[in-house]
């Protein structure tokens, strides 16, 4: 049994149970309804429960002042890009997103206890009905106090955390015998507890969670010492109800709405839009896919059709729903997420062309760049981070627009394709999976697909919920569980960090695993952050023994060995072992290692702030680094970041390390601090060039930038949609790399024979001039193929009222395949059959032979498999090719005597 909080009973209220529903709830005065839809309508539009009104804005910053002034610490917001401190989910979906797992699990402390802050949050789970229902938006600002209770240190808990609620909904001025408390549970990331939902005149408020167990594998409830506070005020609810709006959309981005008002000519109809909300909140939406339920009710209710009902609201809808998602993106990209079809960039290219379409759909002519403006101007109000990121988040909504009008545009022939295939397989309606498939694979709306289908004839139905389905399939990263390995092993001690110059070591050999030495402490540093392990041996007294790899389990170090050297040592367990590593591969590392953190650093300064590292890894004579960028980086951009790396590489900074307390590093330094990764541990080791970077890092590094010597970028690609790699070598390798560079510049300077400055010159040229040659030879191919086709028509010869040509010629493949396609097309041949004395062979059939099932490529399949080859192509045209060039007269007579068996039995089925 859950004891919930006595406090509501010395704030008055008592405990009833609901009529309709059945749950219990708590409330003053007496009352049959819980206060929450469907039990009870919205009583608020058009009679507002508060006597002030507030905008979002405004209701944001008194929550924050009445929690501060209550003892409650504010902290900024959190980006919504949660994958920059945790690896599970993309983008924050509620406050206690921002404290997990590293606080929520006890390992570390919170950044203030208790704390409140107003953190903006994306859920797409209900996309298809934002602009809809007048309440669901895909972007909302959760307004939210926590506490967290150790045993060691209780803040506060139920009581207090009600009292709390209870007096800012009576400060705002609402009436206290308006606010129900409803019990329930809530259960979510593998915790648990109770929770009370707050309502008022039929609205979900805000929501108060106790988290105070740890759900089991098999279900089953443990308590956790560390117990949360976890609430979550709507604060666009809040801004809604205070102001009485038909929507939400009105109360909480008016001015925005108001513009778009003015753009479309669209007008408010607050008694349709009104009774839209009214009826939605009274259903719940999430599990209707199609919203029809939905119009028809309101419909009825207004006295109306349906289709006028669409008519009056799908203008008004298209503007909530641009109003929202220019929001949502504003957040999405003013945080670093860049649109791509992966992961978190998925769902904003989602967002974004969502916007585009509505955009089209209610016949703007300004851009999206135009209508982001707006909503850009509107947030900087309150978010200066979105005013200083401005001018990226308008260059990336120009190069998706236009990427967007591209995908369209070569979309439309993949599409007809799709539904040609269909037809072919006797379909009538294309599935459901394919229409995802052609948005997730090619980028085509369900729209674009719709429209094509229907120049086509062929049904494609869109359910109401597709972006939604599209969405769920692409919220969270999907973590493969690693298996367990249980090692019973004090932690190894890593002398690498205390003593970064010793190369030599002994330590106290504990034991095997596999093909493992296990040491009581190393200064082999095990692979990781993308920095291979240390190599080295291991000395017995007797022989030395190879460490080929080395990695970290659980704190314990493994050296790998080879098996029959393990064997010969095993029973010196408990004895000293010497150790050696190799320190020119150990320098090299940290060279690359060190100029990755500059490199990052000099893209961050040339490219703009949302450059953020999505993979690494180190080597000797090159490295690679990942980088999340919207566009290709230009030879310009990249000249900029080389020399800007090497000019740190030359100030001879001095780097600084030291292990911190994870919260006290990212108070200090931001989530800057996981650019390489997000590091697990309660304390983290902070490596710090002053002035240029700093990351959590694990890694060897030089002790100054100038031990690197000099960086050298030797190439870049687009690895993936919104992922521009960068390779590059580091000390002698870069020298290396230089000497390679030149040494082939001064190669090719000689085969042109002039000086290498004036290779760029040179290679024009004779481009150029190469390029003429070629287009004049293909001229010159095509006129010898048309004198060549034009003597072979007078060898054609009927067989069953067809025209054949089979002939051996001098030509090579490329004029076989224009020769007979020349004779079929404008030839009036219906099959022609050429070869040439080198095995290679080509075919073409007309129309009226297909029609008479004659398939071209499989007659050249088996012509050439007669000189020892295949081919294969197309049934109205094909090649092939063998090695035994010898035998092409047989492959042609072959081919004449199977079009006369095939002709003529069709003859005697009645084609003829």
């Amino acid at each position: 049994m859950i004891i919930m909080s006595v406090q509501l009973e010395k704030l008055g209220y008592t405990k009833k149970t609901c009529k309709t529903c059945g749950n219990d709830f708590w409330s003053i005065g007496e009352r049959e309804t819980c206060g929450d839809a469907p039990c009870d309508e919205y009583q608020f539009i058009g009679n507002p429960a508060t006597p002030q009104k507030y905008d979002l804005f405004s209701i944001q910053d008194l929550f924050i002042r009445f929690f501060q002034e209550r003892g409650h610490t504010p902290i900024r917001r959190y980006p919504v890009l949660a994958k920059r401190w945790r690896d599970d989910v993309f983008l924050v979906g509620a406050s206690i997103y921002n404290f997990q797992p590293w606080v929520t699990s006890g390992q570390t402390k919170p950044p203030a206890n208790p704390l409140v802050v107003a953190q903006p949050s994306i859920r797409l789970n209900d996309v298809d009905n934002v602009g809809r229902t007048g309440r669901h938006m895909t972007c909302f600002t959760m307004g939210a106090h926590h506490a967290f209770n150790s045993p060691e240190d209780e803040i506060y808990w139920k009581d207090e955390t009600v009292k709390y609620c209870h007096d800012f909904i009576t400060h705002l001025g609402i009436n206290r015998e308006e606010i129900t408390f409803i019990e329930s549970w809530w259960e979510g990331g593998g915790n648990s507890g109770p929770c009370y939902e707050v309502c008022v005149r039929g609205v979900e408020l805000a929501t108060l969670v106790f988290i105070q167990y740890r759900t089991l594998p098999g279900g089953e409830k443990e308590e956790i010492p560390l117990k949360i506070v976890d609430t979550g005020y709507g604060l666009e609810r809040f801004a809604w109800i205070s102001q009485g709006t038909p929507t939400a959309y009105d109360a909480s981005f008016g001015p925005v709405i108001k513009k778009l008002q003015e753009m479309s000519g669209v007008e408010l109809n607050h008694r349709i839009l009104g009774e839209n909300a009214q009826v939605a909140g009274m259903m719940d939406i999430e599990d209707i896919a199609d919203l029809k339920v939905l119009r028809s009710k309101v419909a009825q209710r207004l006295g109306i059709t349906v289709e006028e009902l669409k008519e009056a609201t799908e203008p008004m809808e298209a503007i909530y729903v641009i109003a929202d998602h220019t929001r949502c993106l504003a957040f999405m990209l003013a945080d670093g997420v860049i649109p791509s079809n992966v992961k978190e960039g998925y769902l904003a290219r989602l967002i974004l062309r969502r916007t585009i379409r509505f955009i089209k759909k209610l016949g703007l002519k300004e851009s999206l760049g135009d209508i982001m403006n707006i909503q850009l101007n509107f947030l900087s109000q309150t978010y200066p981070e979105i005013r200083n990121h401005q001018e990226h988040i308008l260059r990336v909504i120009e190069l998706e627009e236009k990427r967007y009008q591209k995908t369209i545009r070569k979309g439309h022939q993949m599409v007809k394709k799709s539904i040609k295939y269909l037809k072919k397989d006797k379909k009538d309606e294309m599935p459901l999976d394919m229409l995802i498939k052609l948005y997730d694979s090619q980028g085509l709306p369900p729209d674009t697909v719709k429209e094509v289908a229907r120049e086509m004839n062929f049904p494609v139905n869109v359910p109401d919920n597709f972006y939604t389905l599209v969405a769920a399939e692409h919220s969270e990263e999907s973590v493969e569980e690693e298996t367990p390995v249980e090692l019973d092993f004090p932690e190894t001690s890593l002398l690498f960090y205390d003593k970064p110059q010793k190369e030599e070591f002994s330590a106290r050999y504990l034991g095997n695993y596999d093909n493992n030495i296990i040491l009581d402490q190393t200064i082999f540093y095990p692979e990781g952050g993308g920095q291979p392990s240390d190599i080295g041996y291991l000395d017995t007294g007797e022989e030395k023994i190879r460490v080929l790899h080395a990695e970290k389990l659980d704190g314990i170090v493994l050296h790998l060995v080879e098996e029959e050297k393990l064997e010969k040592i095993k029973h010196r367990t408990g004895s000293t072992l010497k150790g050696k590593i190799d320190w020119g591969r150990r320098m090299a590392m940290a060279r690359n290692h060190t100029a990755t953190h500059l490199l990052v650093a000099a893209a961050r300064k040339v490219l703009g702030d949302h450059i953020w590292q999505a993979g690494a890894q180190k080597g000797v004579e090159k490295s690679r680094i990942d980088l999340s960028h919207y566009q290709r980086i230009s030879p310009e951009e990249l000249n900029q970041i080389e020399l800007l790396a090497n000019q740190w590489v030359m100030e001879n900074i001095p780097l600084q390390s030291q292990w911190m307390d994870r919260t006290d590093a990212e108070r200090k330094y931001g989530f800057i601090l996981y650019q390489g990764g997000v590091v697990p541990g309660t304390s983290i080791r902070v490596v710090q060039i002053p002035g240029v970077d700093v990351q959590a890092c694990a890694g060897t590094h030089c002790d100054f930038t100038g031990q690197i010597g000099i960086i050298k970028v030797n190439r870049t690609e687009r690895i993936q949609d919104g992922v521009e790699r960068l390779e590059f070598s580091a000390g002698e390798a870069a020298v290396q790399s230089m000497q390679k560079n030149d040494a082939l510049l001064k190669e090719s300077a000689t085969v042109f024979k002039v000086e290498t400055n004036q290779l760029p010159q040179t290679s024009k040229r004779f481009f150029t001039e190469w390029k003429a040659f070629k287009n004049e030879i293909k001229y010159l191919q095509k006129e010898v193929a048309k004198l060549k086709t034009g003597s072979l028509i007078d060898q054609t010869e009927k067989i069953n009222s067809l025209s054949v040509l089979n002939q051996e010629v001098e030509a090579d493949i490329g004029e076989l395949v224009k020769m007979v396609t020349q004779l079929t097309d404008d030839g009036g041949v219906d099959v022609v059959v050429l070869g040439n004395g080198e095995g290679k062979i080509a075919g073409a059939a007309s129309p009226r032979a297909l029609d008479r099932e004659i398939k071209i490529n499989e007659i050249i399949k088996q012509a050439a498999a007669i000189m020892g080859g295949g081919g294969g192509g197309k049934p109205n045209l094909a090649q092939g090719a063998g090695r035994e060039g010898d035998k092409i007269g047989d492959a042609l007579k072959f081919v004449h005597n199977t079009l006369k068996d095939k002709l003529a039995q069709k003859n005697l089925n009645g084609f003829g």
